[in-house]
Parts: C-alpha cells; sequence; structure tokens
C-alpha cells in the first residue's frame, strides 16, 4: 500500500504528456484549480500509473464536500487559499520547474470564475495608489512632464520598497523575534509559547499544533498561514494580517484579536471564548460554527 508521506514525489500524465516528479501539495493544489481531474493519472515510477481518484491523500477535503451550498463555499475560500499561495511563489522569485512543467504541452483548464474574478478584484485593488496620482497630476499640458516625473518616482520608491531585501529573505533557523522573517517555513508542533513576534512575516507558514500561548503577535503577518489546532490562548494578536488563515480546531480562548484582519479565515470549530474581536474585520470568514460571515463584519460574524 502506498504510504501518505508528504515528502513522496509523484509523476503526472495528461493527455499523455508526463511531467514531475510533483509533490503531493501541488497535485492537490492544481486539483482544487481545476488544472487537474481525478481522472488523470499519476505514478511513483513512471511504469505503474493509476488515476489520481484512487489515492485519496491526493485529494483535498474541500473536494469530497463541494455538492452542498456550503461545501461550495467551503470550496471557494479553499480555491482562493491555493491562488494566493501559487501566486505568492510566482512573485518571490523564478517559477519553480514543477509549475512549469504544467505549462508544457497543452493550455491548462479555464479556472473557476470566482478565483478568476477574485484576482481581478485583488489587482484592481493594488493598482488604486497608481490611479489616484494619475488623476492628482492631470491637468494642463504644461504640467505633463512634471507630472509624469512625479509618477516615475513615485512607482519607483514603491517597487523599491516592495522588494525583498536580501537581509529579510526568510530564514526557517532564525529564533523568534520581532520582525522575524518565518514566511513558508515548516514551525509545526514547536513549543513558541510567551514569545515575541511582533510585526513578523509568518505568511503561508505551517503552525500546526504549535504552542503560541501569550505570545505577542500583534500586527504580524500571518495571511494564510496553517493554524490548525494550534494553542494561541490569551495571545496577542492585534491589528494582525490574518486573511485566509486556517484556525480550525484552535484554541483562541482570552486571545486579543482587536483589529486584526480575518477575513477569509477558517475558525470552524475554533475556541473564542473570551476573546476580543473589537474592530476585527471578518468578511467572508468562516464561523465557529460553519456559518459565513457576510461582507462587512466587523466584531461579529453577521
Amino acid at each position: 500500500m502506498e504510504q501518505d508521506n508528504e515528502h513522496v514525489l509523484w509523476f503526472m500524465r495528461r493527455h499523455g504528456v508526463v511531467s514531475g516528479p510533483h509533490p503531493a501539495g501541488l497535485i492537490s493544489g492544481f486539483l482544487l484549480l481545476g488544472r487537474l481531474g481525478l481522472d488523470d493519472e499519476v505514478s511513483r515510477d513512471r511504469e505503474n500509473w493509476r488515476p489520481i481518484g484512487e489515492y485519496p491523500q491526493l485529494i483535498p477535503e474541500a473536494l469530497f464536500d463541494a455538492d452542498t451550498p456550503e461545501g461550495r463555499e467551503k470550496m471557494l475560500q479553499a480555491q482562493l487559499h491555493e491562488d494566493e499561495r501559487l501566486r505568492e511563489r510566482r512573485g518571490s522569485g523564478p517559477v519553480p520547474p514543477e509549475v512549469q512543467d504544467m505549462r508544457v504541452g497543452e493550455r491548462r483548464q479555464p479556472e473557476p470564475a470566482a478565483v478568476v474574478r477574485h484576482r481581478r478584484q485583488r489587482a484592481a485593488w493594488l493598482a488604486r495608489p497608481r490611479e489616484s496620482l494619475d488623476a492628482a497630476i492631470r491637468g494642463p499640458i504644461p504640467w505633463l512632464g512634471a507630472g509624469a516625473a512625479i509618477v516615475v518616482a513615485v512607482l519607483v520608491l514603491a517597487w523599491s520598497m516592495d522588494r525583498v531585501d536580501p537581509g529579510s529573505a526568510p530564514d526557517c533557523h532564525l529564533p523568534p523575534a520581532p520582525e522575524v522573517n518565518w514566511s513558508y517555513c515548516r514551525m509545526l508542533g514547536l513549543d513558541l509559547r510567551g514569545v515575541d513576534l511582533r510585526r513578523a512575516n509568518l505568511r503561508n507558514t505551517d503552525l500546526l499544533g504549535t504552542r503560541l500561548d501569550g505570545a505577542l503577535l500583534a500586527e504580524a503577518d500571518l495571511r494564510y498561514a496553517d493554524l490548525r489546532r494550534a494553542r494561541l490562548d490569551d495571545a496577542d494578536l492585534r491589528e494582525a494580517a490574518l486573511t485566509g488563515a486556517t484556525f480550525q480546531g484552535a484554541v483562541l480562548a482570552g486571545a486579543d484579536l482587536s483589529a486584526a484582519d480575518l477575513s477569509y479565515a477558517n475558525l470552524l470549530g475554533a475556541d473564542l471564548s473570551e476573546s476580543s474581536l473589537e474592530g476585527a474585520i471578518l468578511d467572508r470568514a468562516i464561523w465557529t460554527d460553519g456559518r459565513i460571515c457576510a461582507i462587512g463584519s466587523i466584531g461579529t460574524c453577521d
């Protein structure tokens, strides 16, 4: 029997085109986004091929309940999460070989409309500062040269500020400290009780089952982090970026989540007893009882 091992690599065969080897997580993500189907084949040795549907460990949980309204909403949450993860990987450096392989020989399947719409809305939101600047400098022709120069200068400054400083690249071996960069690191099951991680970069970090009781996480970036079954009792998460983070089964009793951004977060089964959610953004978050919070939910799941 095949072992469910996250380090196992798989070859993929789609329409006769073989690519790989791919990690299991990438195959699961492509299933979510519709780039692969359950009838496409995988193999460990490029000789024995079987449909992906015969390997439950490769199939995301979100696919199993996609035939119900609640399941479809959770499926959309998972798709947006996976799309963001792939976008972050594309934006942080060269396209990984396993992703490049998927583009060879065929066009990928159309992505879900909601994912495409989300990406377009995000791009429009990011473009707003530039549009505001453009509108501000519109005027008589004599000002066009000066206006163009200002726009170029501001855009260059914004671009340079947005670039990753070589000194701030992710380093999973650094000890916990304010502003540490642990993005995409595997920190599951660690004892980080009471540590100071204010303004830390923990985006897409795997913190499954980690002890963060009393940790200082104010203004930390925890977008799309995996915090399932984590302990965050009395943690300081004020103004933390928690978009798309997964808190299933996590304990947040007494945690301060004031003004935190929990939009699209998954709080199913989480313990929020005596926690503070004053000013917290809960747009489209999955609440502890499985409800989907409405757009505009602040402090409570409406």
